[in-house]
């Protein structure tokens, strides 16, 4: 069963990893980090985290490819993701809404837009 208040974070910008953390820590919210799409994938299934943030474009594994395996995991697939997303590409975002993303946030975002999106899904 996941932690009611951990969130993964999976960018690999250090910068923009570090922003989402603080601000979510400071709201209460266990944080955990991972550099790229192979990393959340298995943090995913070690953490069980109650949300995954996860940037589209990565190295090694892409954003869409590790939310798609992470939704067709039988242990993962009920943990929300919300897709992180520089140019708001409307092919790519359709394409991890069909993989099972619950939405996107546009980078950069609020700070209130983002806790905003967190608040409503856990």
């Amino acid at each position: 069963m996941p932690l009611h208040n951990k969130i993964l974070i999976a960018d690999d910008d250090n910068e923009m990893r570090e922003t989402l953390s603080s601000m979510l820590e400071a709201e209460g919210y266990q944080v955990i980090n991972a550099e790229n799409g192979q990393e959340a994938v298995e943090m995913s299934r070690k953490e069980l985290p109650a949300l995954i943030m996860m940037d589209i474009h990565m190295p090694v594994m892409d954003g869409l490819r590790a939310c798609k395996e992470i939704k067709t995991d039988s242990v993962t697939k009920g943990i929300p993701v919300v897709m992180l997303t520089v140019e708001g590409s409307i092919n790519e975002i359709q394409q991890a809404i069909s993989y099972g993303a619950k939405t996107y946030i546009t980078k950069p975002s609020s700070k209130s837009e983002i806790l905003k999106v967190v608040k409503s899904i856990i």
